[in-house]
């Protein structure tokens, strides 16, 4: 976790790797977010500018009846870094202020 300049303002930024999960019945993927997002952001839906694999992405750190929080990765973004479940992605969070 570092700082990232954005918008004039200092952002503290997250970098992980994880293993891209399946969701269940659908053609959908996600990544678990490795740290307790509520005791680091105060809230529960936390909006992200992410990468994955430096593919550039914008999504929000949810909970979806899983134990932690995730972000969803795309069949686009997937499609782009040659990745499906089961593989290790390098990820990048900053949080954004939506307007």
């Amino acid at each position: 976790m570092n700082g990232e300049e954005y918008g004039g303002k200092m952002e503290r930024s997250y970098a992980f790797e994880a293993v891209i999960q399946k969701v269940d019945g659908i053609d959908g993927a996600y990544v678990e977010i490795p740290f307790d997002v509520k005791a680091e952001f105060g809230r529960g839906r936390v909006p992200v500018r992410a990468t994955f694999d430096g593919v550039a992405y914008e999504g929000s750190l949810v909970r979806m009846g899983t134990p932690g929080h995730i972000l969803g990765v795309r069949k686009e973004i997937r499609r782009r870094i040659g990745k499906g479940p089961g593989d290790r992605v390098y990820v990048t969070l900053v949080p954004r202020q939506d307007r």
